[in-house]
């Protein structure tokens, strides 16, 4: 007599689930490292975006109107120029009559930043006060938290930017990904005024 044995004994009950188990932790494993490498591509071109749209306004602004001086100092908002030869440095440049300052917003208004600490746990943004009306530069995706201007005072004056930048902490990004996209960065532009003819 002849048996039909159709079922599977508990070794290989236990082989099959064994072998799929490990096929489902690396889909996953490659899922999951897929989408992380997406995340910093995503992170690294908002950054680079953002660094690019500030240091070309900036320099557009510089050279069509001059550099007015900078300032480190909420109270007194007048900006100076180094009286030597040497740097004078702020955290806030002023370029005609425009100033760029680090601020975060209160409510519905912008309030500059007094101490770089407040951007440790709140979002700042790079912003230009034309008198009239003050303009976000830096996009939602990043966060400013530190910035300073040098000023020389030569013929053809160089302004020297230096920031750090890290992803927004509020669009929900693993702080892992938020400490290893960290970026500081820093460029000199000078001053070669625009000539109309």
């Amino acid at each position: 007599m002849k048996k039909n044995n159709f079922g599977f004994t508990l070794i290989e009950l236990v082989v099959s689930i064994t072998i799929l188990s490990i096929i489902m932790i690396s889909v996953f494993t490659i899922f999951k490292l897929a989408s992380d490498l997406n995340n910093k591509v995503d992170i690294s071109r908002a950054m680079q975006e953002n660094t690019k749209n500030i240091v070309e306004t900036l320099a557009e602004d510089l050279r069509k109107n001059g550099s007015s001086g900078v300032n480190n100092d909420l109270i007194y908002s007048d900006c100076k120029l180094p009286t030597t030869s040497n740097y004078l440095s702020g955290n806030k440049l002023c370029i005609g009559d425009n100033s760029y300052y680090l601020a975060k917003l209160v409510g519905d208004n912008w309030s500059r930043i007094e101490n770089f600490n407040d951007c440790i746990n709140k979002q700042c943004f790079l912003v230009v006060n034309n008198g009239n009306s003050i303009t976000q530069l830096s996009n939602s995706w990043v966060g400013f938290k530190n910035i300073n201007f040098y000023i020389s005072n030569t013929n053809s004056k160089k302004i020297i930017i230096n920031f750090e930048l890290e992803p927004s902490k509020t669009k929900g990004i693993n702080s892992n990904l938020i400490k290893e996209n960290k970026m500081i960065f820093q460029t000199t532009i000078s001053e070669r005024l625009y000539k109309d003819y």
